[in-house]
């Protein structure tokens, strides 16, 4: 939450000190940079959290794993970096602009940075050192915002700039990481083991491909409408699929933390059963919750993006709606690939995510050309869509969840009359259209869905009743406290 957090924080920063089609490059930049490192990461991140304990138990063994995975991905990292500036030296300037040629080879350095940075961080994930390993990426962070303002501000405002002052602190961060929060010693070229570099490499990479693909998923399009339309219109894309990416986030971050745990649990513990259950009330907690959500942006879409980005960019607004219900198609594949999850079916999920990707790619091809932005947005929600829909029967044929499709159908009825007499309701400026809308929004929602959702009003009233509880428990403690501590006087006199 603290990264999302920062994140709401840099958005209107760039947005307005940089131009729509620097913006856009910028991003471009980003996403081109972590589709490289994910090929740069060769899957050894998740081959730390599989071989950590049996090498946890010896010194010597202990430290020849840190060298190896640190060495080993160090040297894949530079190498996948250095063949990508190879390949954007090749690409000719028709394909790519020699201005973003500048751009994307100022930002091949995070190729190495970020193929990395997980590998330093999962030391600590492997030693469950949770609180060190979220400081240190939310200060990380925070010290990059920090210090590319202050790049922006006191020396040059360009894109270059932005990616310079991110290298660095990213950099830092790793090399705080290795040579300060790992055991002494933990570091030698001399224990570097070839056998168990390429162990690693044999199972982690036939991970990379899942997540590859799911990368593409998520921003191949960028690629696209640079390509189609320009810098320009990448610019209010990348801002519009940002603050959706944002909105989602606030949903879609905390539930999945907290859920996979729980259900894992659940199924280990107490079987089938109550594990769909647990899965199918959450669902239906969480689309009544999504389509609260889509009510708000659905009447504020226009005053967010021009408060939170700047006028220039109210042209992404139109993008929001579609955009936020994509990325919400795409959060509930938490609920409907359980049953994968559970019975480890990997091979079947990443043969979804690499169709869909591809789906993808082939909509934004046609689309595109055809209706511009918008056609991005459509191929992300249909990409989704068609995600889920493959995730969910392969996943209900393992364990079938409950559908309250009538509940769904009185949230789209709820969003709907919501929505008709929100967008009557005018105020004076894009601000308060933005605060009042919004806040009549979700006042309108639940108002409608009180009165015709039997379902909700028994979660008011619960969520009421534990609240009274909770305040009751509060006030008798602190009304005994002063009793307690009287006793305890007299006592001591005693």
């Amino acid at each position: 939450m603290g990264g999302l957090a920062l994140g709401f924080v840099s958005f209107p920063l760039f947005t307005r000190v940089l131009s729509v089609g620097e913006y856009g490059m910028l991003c471009l930049t980003f996403q081109v940079a972590a589709m490289a490192a994910v090929l740069s990461k060769m899957g050894l991140q998740h081959s730390i959290q599989r071989f950590y304990q049996e090498h946890a138990a010896s010194p010597q063994r202990l430290r020849r794993f840190y060298s190896t995975l640190l060495f080993g991905a160090a040297l894949c990292a530079i190498a996948v970096a250095i063949l990508f500036v190879i390949g954007l030296e090749i690409v000719p300037d028709s394909l790519v602009s020699p201005l973003l040629k500048k751009t994307l080879l100022s930002g091949s350095a995070l190729i190495f940075i970020r193929g990395l940075q997980p590998i330093a961080m999962n030391f600590l994930r492997a030693q469950r050192r949770t609180k060190a390993f979220n400081a240190l990426d939310v200060l990380t962070q925070g010290a990059s915002l920090a210090f590319v303002c202050l790049l922006l501000f006191a020396w040059n405002r360009s894109v270059n700039v932005v990616l310079i002052g991110t290298v660095a602190v990213e950099l830092a961060s790793v090399v705080v990481t290795v040579f300060l929060l790992l055991p002494p010693g933990a570091i030698s070229f001399s224990a570097f083991d070839q056998g168990l570099f390429w162990g690693a490499i044999a199972f982690g990479f036939p991970l990379v491909g899942y997540e590859l693909s799911a990368v593409i998923l998520d921003s191949g399009d960028r690629i696209l409408v640079q390509h189609y339309l320009g810098s320009q219109a990448l610019g209010y894309y990348s801002a519009g699929y940002n603050m959706s990416n944002y909105i989602s986030s606030f949903l879609r971050s905390p539930v999945n933390l907290a859920m996979f745990p729980i259900y894992m649990n659940l199924w280990v513990t107490r079987g089938p059963d109550e594990t769909r259950e647990f899965l199918s009330t959450t669902l239906d907690n969480f689309i009544m919750v999504a389509m609260c959500v889509m009510t708000g942006v659905a009447v504020t879409a226009r005053y967010a993006v021009i408060i939170l980005g700047s006028r220039k960019l109210q042209q992404a607004y139109p993008l929001l709606p579609v955009l936020v219900l994509g990325l919400m198609l795409n959060t509930l594949q938490m609920f409907f690939n359980a049953g994968l999850v559970i019975h480890k079916k990997t091979l079947t999920m990443l043969k979804f995510v690499a169709t869909s990707a591809v789906l993808n790619i082939a909509l934004n091809v046609v689309l595109i050309p055809q209706i511009g932005l918008q056609g991005a947005a459509i191929a992300t929600l249909l990409s989704y869509a068609f995600f889920l829909g493959l995730s969910a029967r392969a996943s209900f044929a393992l364990l079938p969840l409950r559908l309250n499709v009538r509940a769904y159908l009185r949230y789209m009825v709820a969003a709907v009359i919501s929505i008709v007499l929100v967008s009557r309701i005018q105020c004076s400026s894009d601000f308060l259209n933005l605060v009042i809308r919004g806040a009549l929004s979700v006042v309108a929602y639940g108002g409608v869905l009180w009165a015709i959702d039997q379902r909700f009003r028994l979660i008011v009233r619960d969520t009421a009743r534990f609240a009274s509880n909770v305040l009751r428990k509060q006030e008798s403690q602190v009304t005994a406290a002063p009793a307690l501590e009287t006793g305890s006087k007299l006592t001591s006199v005693e």
